[in-house]
This record gives C-alpha cells, structure tokens and sequence, in this order.
C-alpha cells in the first residue's frame, strides 16, 4: 500500500444500518463511513453481511432501518436509481454480462446510441466504449465478442460499465458519473497476472477521487490495496482501522473472535508397497491436454499447479468424464473406466468439486438435504423406493458433522452463505465409499474460518485413504496441503515437486517453459515415449 492519506470529510455514510431476511439477521444497527479517493475494504465471515451492507448501499436491498448519505443527501431506501443518480455503482462477483454480445455492446446495453432513424449507431456506440476502455485498459478490442476475453479482461469491462457518465438524476451537486463504487469479491476467479493489473486499477480509481468499497475475504489483497478495512461479525460492526496499523492476525480475530494457526504443511503419507487409487494414463483433449498421466496413491494430495488456462481445471473435467472429447486410459484401483462416464466414476467412488459451485455444483431448487445426499440416495431407498426417514437421519448426522449452517435441512442452497454452500458441496461427495476426491478450488470466495475447516475436512479425508487430487490458484494453499505437486504448462506436465522443492518460484519457473522440455530437465517421464 503505497498511497497518502485521503481526505477526512465522509462522502458516504451509512449510519444505523439494520436488516433481516426471515429468520436471519444480516444487518444490525452498523454504522460505517466511506471517504472520498480512499479504498475501503469490508471483511468478514461468509454470512457476516458485508454483501449485504454494500447492496444496501447501492440500493439494491432496502434496508429495516437506518439511512445511507452520500454527500450528505439522504437517499430512499432500496431506490436503486437513485443510487445510482447519485453516483452508486456495484460490480458483482458473478459476472452480469452478455458473453455471446461484443464488449461494445455490453458497455453501451442499458442505453444504446441511437442515430436519427432511431438504427442503433454502431460507430457511436464503439467511440463510446474506447472512451471508457482508455481510462483502464485500451487495449481490450471492444469489438471483440466479449466470451472471448479472459475473466480478468472481462472484469475490467465491468468496471468500465459502471464509470460510465450519467446525469446525475436529483443530485443537487449535478455530479456525473460514478462516486462509489462497491466492488464484490472481484478477483476471486483471476490469475495472479490478472489480479494485479485489477488492483492497479482500483488504486488508479480512488487518485482520482473515486470511493472504492472492496469486499474480499484475500488478506495479501487488502494489504496491498486498501487504505482502511472494517470488519462485521454476525452482522454487527466490530472495528473500522486503518489498514497501516493492523496487521493480519489482529485483522482475523476481530473478523471470527479467536486467533487461527497458520496451516502447516503436514508429513507426506506412507505409500511404499501401496498401489495407486487414481491412474491416468495418456490423458488427451483436443485444445485442452496433451498425453497427460499421473497416479494418486491412497492418501495423498497431490496439487495440480500452474496459471490460469495451464490444463489443470480440464484434467479434473476429463477424470470426472464431464469432458466427452477426452481420451486416454483412467482406473479407479483395478477398475477401469472409460473417459465420458461421470456415472461410472461415481459408481467407482470418485467424488467432484468444481469450480463453480453455482453452475455446475450444486442444485439450488432443491433442499440442502437432498443437496447432500445426492449420490447415495440409492443406497438409503428400500427396494428402489425412497425411504424418507434414513434420508432424514442421514442428512441431518451429515449437516452436524460438517458444520453446516442452515435454517432446515429443507432449506434452499440459495439461503446458505457461501462459505456453507461450499461446506455442503464437500460433504456430499465425503461418504464412506469416496476413494478420490477431485477438488477444484475448494476455497474460493470463503472466509477465512470456514477456509481452515476446509483444509481440516480435506486432511480429515486424506487421513482415511481418500486420494485427493487439488486445484488451486492460492499458492499458499497449494503448498500447504499438497504433499507434492505436478505442475502444468499448455496442457502438459511440465514438472513434479516434493518436499523442499515445493515452493512458489519453483511452481511459476515450470509453468512458464516449454512443458516438453521441462518435463525431460525435471526428470518427469512421460509414458508414451
């Protein structure tokens, strides 16, 4: 953080803040103020309410009580235009774009220019997006389709869209533009490269006087790039302190009330005169993986490192059988099973959590009891006929047993914070008959607490014989629960590390060379040759 102390009049105050979804108190009576050109992070556990708070805010919640002031005009509660009027701006963590549109075209969607025939005027409507792509990053094609890009160029874009001048609809200053902008968990799914030119430019934004509110659970982050932080705790407000003069375990015990141990990396498991649980042989996907093979002995976590688009969320994809153009040889102990067959891998034991809990992971118009239960359901039913009670009593001995925080077991996923949405996407695939378990960014967007339960659940599982094969793009978290690591570069193995290898320049130095050539310097054999 390289930055000197903004100025001390508010220009956002959110003051007595409260609010309640049913049963749940999200908000009490939280009093923050934001000031002018300074980044200010807002932490927390999953469920603490900062989403919330930073929706309330921009109008998108309408708040029990209390009031939101920005230069010191009272805004009406849950008036998303007049947020917005005001100069209020939210960029979401899932990404609220039109992939299959040009990047023009989702920058000028909310008000496409319009020639006087009333045709959409295409010329103006690019001008327009290179003007706002040249405060951030011009080189982005902005007619390029916006599915195209990468997560963090598309991140950027969404920024863009929210800088975007506006009258300032009953603002008595007759401001334009944005004022405040909320940024929600915004580089959860980015590579480092990508992260840091996000950062850049959030510190670019507040020199220019923009208040930026950014909420993220990634400690580094906030060192790096804010200049206060305020913590909430079950809704309430703990602390506001400048982020100078805390440091990183004082911040972690206001945000979960205790102190937490750093993880240590534990002691390889025993696995001479042991087969491997997990045999891929000659993996291949067309544009994805080229003749990758690995082995997983019974527990062992192995870690698949390297950057974004290296092949290690596609090798899960393709072990799993969700990649149907996938070829090679996969065994699950002495079975085994075709590419293409995600059902047989179940059958087998192998247990999938993907990177998107929300696409791909979990079902959201079902109740977190069935949620959990999914793949052994046929084994509690009677005669091919559902027994409800053993569904009960198992889901329930489950939701104890991982922690889960919900109101019922009948409850939607959607209702769960995200940390326990993730919690209960573990647990489903942690059963007795789970012999692998494929994890791909377990920990993403979660707090830190439930991230140390993560990490004990996962050492839980590998301590019963469970081979566990990991992604993550947190290096730390690589290193600390792998107990070696293949790393992969365009779509290859490009070096496997142990023990004091394993370290964060060892990782980058073989994901970012020829990984044929690496693989020979590493001594890694590749058994099609």
């Amino acid at each position: 953080m390289a930055q000197d102390s903004p100025p001390h009049a508010p220009l956002l105050v959110a003051e007595h803040i409260s609010k309640r979804f049913g049963v749940t108190q999200a908000l009490d009576d939280v009093s923050v103020s934001f000031l002018p050109g300074e980044v200010h992070a807002l932490m927390g556990e999953n469920g603490a309410g900062k989403s919330t708070l930073g929706k309330v805010i921009s109008g998108l919640h309408r708040q029990d009580s209390g009031v939101v002031t920005i230069g010191g005009r009272a805004l009406s509660p849950g008036s998303i235009d007049e947020a917005f009027g005001a100069g209020i701006r939210i960029v979401h963590q899932e990404l609220a774009q039109c992939p299959n549109l040009t990047v023009a075209e989702n920058l000028c969607l909310h008000d496409m220019p319009r020639s006087r025939l009333g045709l959409v005027d295409r010329r103006a409507m690019r001008e327009r997006a290179e003007h706002l792509l040249a405060k951030l990053e011009p080189e982005i094609d902005v007619e390029a389709p916006l599915g195209s890009l990468p997560p963090g160029r598309r991140q950027i874009v969404q920024i863009a869209s929210s800088l975007e001048e506006h009258p300032a609809e009953g603002a008595s200053d007759g401001s334009r533009g944005a004022r405040v902008i909320v940024l929600d968990e915004p580089t959860s799914s980015l590579a480092v490269a990508e992260v840091d030119r996000l950062l850049a430019i959030v510190r670019q934004l507040a020199s220019q006087g923009l208040t930026l509110i950014y909420v993220s659970h990634r400690m580094a982050e906030i060192f790096q790039v804010c200049d206060r932080v305020t913590v909430l705790r079950d809704g309430k407000h703990v602390a506001t302190s400048v982020v100078s003069e805390i440091d990183e375990p004082a911040l972690i015990e206001q945000m979960i009330g205790r102190r937490i141990q750093q993880t240590e990396r534990r002691a390889p498991p025993q696995t001479e005169g042991k087969k491997p649980v997990l045999t891929v042989s000659g993996l291949t996907s067309p544009g994805k993986l080229d003749r990758v093979s690995l082995g997983v002995m019974p527990g062992e976590i192995v870690g698949l490192g390297g950057l974004v688009g290296s092949g290690r969320s596609e090798v899960l994809d393709a072990v799993f059988g969700i990649d149907r153009r996938a070829s090679g040889r996969i065994a699950v102990g002495d079975r085994e099973i075709g590419t293409g067959n995600e059902r047989e891998m179940i059958r087998a034991g192998v247990g999938y959590v993907p990177e998107d809990r929300k696409l791909q992971g979990l079902f959201f118009d079902l109740g977190v009891d069935e949620n959990l239960l999914m793949p052994i359901m046929p084994q509690l039913a009677t005669a091919g006929v559902r027994s409800l009670g053993r569904e009960r009593a198992a889901s329930s001995e489950r939701i104890r047993e991982f922690k889960v925080k919900t109101a019922t077991p009948k409850s939607p996923p959607g209702s769960l914070s995200g940390g326990n949405q993730q919690k209960l996407l573990i647990a489903r695939w942690m059963t007795k008959d789970t012999r692998v378990l494929l994890l791909d960014e377990p920990t993403r967007g979660i707090d830190v607490a439930t991230k140390s339960e993560v990490y004990r659940l996962v050492r839980q599982a590998a301590e019963r014989g469970v081979a566990v094969l990991l992604v993550t793009s947190e290096m730390p978290e690589l290193l600390a629960l792998s107990d070696r690591i293949l790393v992969m570069c365009a779509g290859r193995i490009s070096g496997e590390l142990r023990g004091d290898e394993m370290t964060q320049t060892n990782i980058l130095r073989l994901a970012t060379v020829d990984s044929r050539v690496e693989a020979r310097a590493a001594g890694h054999r590749d058994p099609d040759r």
